[in-house]
């Protein structure tokens, strides 16, 4: 049990390390957030993809993106201009 115990916290200090701000300081390049906006359906979310994912760190797991990405990406998933805009426009971050 105390192994387990030592390998999640293991696992939470070298997370929490390699998002810290003075540690991470390479950003996605602009071929990642071309690969990333690629996914999105319509040309409104992949600029939008595209334009938030500038401002972004390199991360460990996708769950890391900020929240103005996260809802970029959730908005690449929509299939028309007009739902794509209702969730830009929904998010509150």
């Amino acid at each position: 049990m105390k192994k387990i115990l030592g390998i999640a916290i293991l696992g939470f200090v070298f997370i929490s390390l390699y998002q810290s701000p003075t540690l991470a300081s390479e950003y996605m390049s602009d071929e990642d957030c071309a690969v990333l906006s690629g996914k999105a359906y319509t040309d409104y979310a992949a600029r939008e993809i595209y334009n938030e994912c500038g401002s972004q760190v390199k991360v460990f797991l996708s769950v890391m993106y900020d929240q103005e990405l996260k809802c970029a990406i959730k908005a690449g998933k929509a299939r028309t201009e007009d739902a794509a805009r209702n969730i830009i426009y929904d998010c509150d971050y």
